[in-house]
Order: C-alpha cells, then sequence, then structure tokens
C-alpha cells in the first residue's frame, strides 16, 4: 500500500472521495510530463488534448474526458513487455487495421500515427464512440498546441490537398459478433467515457472473472450486431491487414463470425486477448487450423485464474520479421 493510500484511509470517507480523483488527475498529468508530454483542457472538445511521446513520428495527439481515459492515455505504450505494443509498432506501413473492442481507440491511433494505418474503429460503447469521432477530428484537422493550455489549441493545416492526404478513419458504431443481430448493450457502470463493463446480448460468453461480475445492469441501449466477415463482404469495406480483438470474453462470438476472412489467409496478423482456458484452447485451434502460428503471448495476471492474455498469431512468413523487429 502506498503513502497516499494509507492516508486516504485515514480521511472521512467524504473528503477521501473529494480528494481522491484530484490526486489521480495530479498524478497522471505529472506522469504525462514526465514522459516528455504535454496536455491542456479544451472547453470545445470538453475535454484534455494530450501530446504522447511516440517511438517515432513525434508526438501522438488524442483527446480524453475523465480520469479513466486519461489514466489509460498516460500508461499506454509504457510497459516494453505488453505484445500489443510491440505489436503496433512492428505492422507494416500504409496498411488496414481492424480495431475490435477500440474503448477509446488509442490502439488504432497508434497504429495510425506509427505507421500510417488506415483503421476501422469496432465499438458499441457510445461514450467512447464519442472519444475517437473527437480524437479523429482533432487529428485531422491538424491542430497543434500553442503553449498557452486552455483552448488555445489552432488549426495549422490549412492545404487542402495536405489534408486529403490524411490518414484514413472508419467509426462503426456496432458490437463485432457472430451474425448480424440487433441486441441490446447492457452497461454495468454509469455511461462515461473510459467505462469497459459492457455485455453485448448474453452474459454468458463474457468473461467474469476478477471482479467483472456482469449479473446487474444499471441501464441499456440497442445496438447494432455487425461481424468481421460482414464489414469487408456485405459492406465493401477495405479487407484488413492487421486485426485487434478485445472484447472480454466476446471473442469466441467475435471469431465465429469472421470464418471467411480467417480462411483466405490475407490477414497478416491478429492480436486477440483471450479470456479463461477453454476460450485460449478453442479459438488457438482455429486459428492454428487456418495456417496461422503463435508468435508470442502476454499474460495480463500471471497466475491468476482464469487466465487473460494477449495472443499474437501471425502467418509464418512473417515470423523473421517479428522475431528480428526491435523498437
Amino acid at each position: 500500500m502506498t503513502v497516499a493510500a494509507k492516508i486516504g484511509d485515514l480521511l472521512p470517507k467524504k473528503i477521501h472521495s473529494f480528494i481522491q480523483p484530484k490526486y489521480h488527475l495530479y498524478k497522471a498529468k505529472k506522469q504525462l510530463k514526465e514522459r516528455g508530454g504535454r496536455y491542456s483542457f479544451n472547453s470545445q472538445f470538453g475535454g484534455w488534448v494530450l501530446e504522447i511521446p511516440m517511438p517515432r513520428n513525434g508526438n501522438m495527439i488524442v483527446l480524453v474526458r475523465t480520469l479513466r481515459e486519461f489514466r489509460r492515455a498516460v500508461k499506454f505504450g509504457m510497459n516494453k513487455k505488453d505484445l500489443v505494443w510491440k505489436w503496433l509498432n512492428w505492422i507494416e506501413p500504409n496498411k488496414v487495421l481492424y480495431d475490435i473492442g477500440s474503448a477509446n481507440g488509442l490502439e488504432g491511433f497508434s497504429a495510425s500515427h506509427l505507421s500510417n494505418a488506415n483503421v476501422c474503429f469496432i465499438e458499441p460503447y457510445t461514450p467512447s464512440v464519442e472519444t475517437i469521432l473527437k480524437t479523429i477530428s482533432i487529428n485531422k484537422a491538424g491542430w497543434y498546441f500553442d503553449g498557452n493550455g486552455g483552448d488555445n489549441i489552432r488549426e495549422v493545416v490549412t492545404n487542402k490537398k495536405e489534408k486529403e492526404q490524411s490518414n484514413f478513419y472508419e467509426v462503426v458504431h456496432a458490437a463485432c459478433t457472430s451474425v448480424e443481430d440487433y441486441k441490446r448493450l447492457s452497461m454495468h457502470a454509469i455511461p462515461v467515457a473510459g467505462q469497459t463493463r459492457n455485455t453485448y446480448g448474453s452474459r454468458h460468453s463474457y468473461e467474469e472473472g476478477g471482479g467483472r461480475n456482469r449479473k446487474n445492469a444499471l441501464l441499456s441501449q440497442w445496438i447494432k450486431g455487425v461481424t468481421i466477415d460482414s464489414l469487408h463482404y456485405n459492406y465493401k469495406m477495405k479487407l484488413p491487414d492487421y486485426i485487434k480483438i478485445d472484447v472480454d470474453g466476446h471473442e469466441t462470438l467475435v471469431i465465429e463470425g469472421a470464418k471467411k476472412v480467417i480462411k483466405n489467409r490475407r490477414v497478416k496478423s491478429w492480436a486477440i486477448e483471450l479470456n479463461g482456458e477453454k476460450r485460449i484452447e478453442d479459438i488457438t485451434n482455429i486459428m492454428t487450423k487456418n495456417g496461422y502460428i503463435i508468435a508470442g503471448d502476454f499474460d495480463h495476471y500471471p497466475n491468476y485464474k482464469p487466465p487473460t492474455i494477449d495472443r499474437i498469431f501471425l502467418k509464418k512468413e512473417c515470423l523473421k520479421s517479428w522475431n528480428e523487429f526491435k523498437f
């Protein structure tokens, strides 16, 4: 337990509840500055515009609208053992990425920033979609910090041709699942930006270990369900070169809805968060039977049951590039 946590336990509950978020926001701001980044609150977008240092191409600019999003953005890319972070740095330039379960879009925006990827964000949660859209608008306009804080962020890209050459984004406000349908997205916490505890349709496909109980829902919203196959074959979106999936146990249904895409082996690599031993086994069997090999695992919570891992699948011809990649 940290010193700050010990002090917090000694305070009256009301005072603790008042001080705690302010302390965490101060700490997140300090961490960002220590990384060499910057932040500025912008009332037009209703949040903080962050400059996050990246391994190449300068700083990445993203919008965060809550403390939860702020803290996640500041920590993003700091764990060098995180295989998804390596994967995002490794992918080839100018390719297409499907970011499934985008949350506030950090993985997709990183791929766009690092490798000029064309990104399709697939996310069912409305507050997260708003954050993604606002970040896109900031980046497409070419905004930058003038150093004075507040709303003093000005558009500097005025050349029309330069704007037309900016990165390509698609935003799909839908759940990715096994068949096209229309169901309730249940929300298990108040609907604020950065929240990720949501359930599309039935609870049974989701992981509920580690405090992720989905028994009670505060409210719900009807959401379209799409499949990876339908995005390309029905709606004619670009066929992905890379796919990232992070859906808290719902990944079995996402993979069921990608049979044609998996079978044609046009996707070079997949980064999939897998929850629970049976899901890990079942999805790994599907991928390996279709010619993909396991490049590596990242265990989120070592020795914890049920396990949660990020597993990188790739085509065999990509393995040499993956093993030799340094960043």
